[in-house]
């Protein structure tokens, strides 16, 4: 049963986002975090209170694969000058460093604690500027 709702709620995520499944390992993982911070009727709690004994800190979760404004580190940045920040697509949460996990259009993963989110705006409009940097 738990497979069966991970991979639904993999497959919405990925549709939402305009993403194929290449991108399933972000989607399922992303998923996975969603599922373990939300109410279970079978258990009557969440799966994360069952474990830890305290309710889940949801402040975090972003809207799978909405853009953010993630900041170039000053040691990565080309030119004095030049962008300070890129325009990134959220694909889910980096558990072991709590980051933020973002995607740019060559499809690399950035990690980041760093950013600006744009709810609402679509993922096939990060092609529309291929640098994706701002």
């Amino acid at each position: 049963r738990r497979n069966g709702v991970l991979q639904t709620v993999m497959r919405c995520l990925l549709d939402d986002a305009s993403l194929d499944m290449r991108h399933w390992g972000e989607a399922i993982s992303y998923a996975n975090h969603i599922i373990n911070r939300t109410w279970s009727s079978v258990i009557d709690q969440t799966p994360y209170f069952m474990i830890y004994g305290h309710k889940p800190d949801i402040s975090h979760l972003q809207t799978f694969g909405s853009y953010a404004m993630v900041n170039i580190p000053k040691q990565q940045r080309s030119q004095k000058g030049g962008p300070t920040a890129r325009r990134l697509i959220f694909v889910g949460i980096d558990t072991a460093s709590k980051c933020s996990r973002f995607m740019d259009s060559s499809h690399k993963v950035v990690l980041s604690r760093s950013a600006v989110f744009e709810e609402g705006a679509d993922w096939c409009r990060i092609h529309s500027n291929d640098t994706g940097v701002y």
